[in-house]
């Protein structure tokens, strides 16, 4: 992992690898395709918590409501692949 401080109450999950099937799409396309495949994930892994977060743990498993990955910020880590920040509070169950 490469160094960086995650602060307050925020969680870096790990956005899961879907497949490429070779089909060049338009940026629109690719957005409602990720927006479809939010609705079926159901346990994401923690990357990385912020200095304030107490409940949960790296590599942990945990499922956020739909609507909520829906808005969640998506952060590109360059060498670490693509993130999705959420709050510790919008996380409903841990694995």
């Amino acid at each position: 992992m490469s160094t960086f401080k995650l602060r307050g109450k925020r969680i870096l999950l790990n956005k899961p690898h879907k497949e490429n099937y070779g089909i060049e799409l338009t940026e629109a396309a690719k957005a409602e395709i990720d927006s479809e495949l939010m609705k079926k994930w159901t346990a994401l892994e923690v990357y990385a918590i912020g200095t304030d977060v107490t409940e949960v743990s790296v590599n942990d498993k945990v499922y956020i409501p739909s609507y909520v990955l829906q808005t969640a910020e998506i952060v590109d880590m360059h060498d670490e692949g693509i993130k999705i920040m959420i709050s510790e509070q919008d996380i409903a169950i841990i694995w």
